[in-house]
């Protein structure tokens, strides 16, 4: 269910319509997932959190919308674990 605060409305308003094996689905962009997982980190510290989000900055790293992220990452209080992802400081968990 959408709540009704400001991150979620534009998470909600930048979703993208995909086709997966015979279905359409929405998924949240790159950038949201990002804060996503660096905000659920902010609320209860978890190491899968902040290792899924180096992921996706790893894969999707040069088509990512760094204005977006940071103006989010500052609204939502994640601006220092946004900065050291983007700047490799912070690496995916190998396993």
């Amino acid at each position: 269910m959408l709540r009704s605060d400001p991150f979620e409305m534009s998470m909600f308003e930048r979703r993208l319509s995909v086709n997966l094996p015979g279905e359409p689905a929405w998924i949240a962009t790159a950038e949201d997932v990002i804060l996503h997982k660096l905000y659920w980190d902010s609320l209860t510290p978890s190491e899968h959190q902040i290792s899924d989000a180096a992921v996706v900055v790893a894969v999707q790293s040069d088509s990512l919308d760094r204005a977006y992220l940071q103006q989010w990452a500052d609204e939502l209080g994640v601006s220092e674990k946004l900065n050291r992802l983007l700047a490799g400081e912070i690496k995916p968990k190998s396993t």
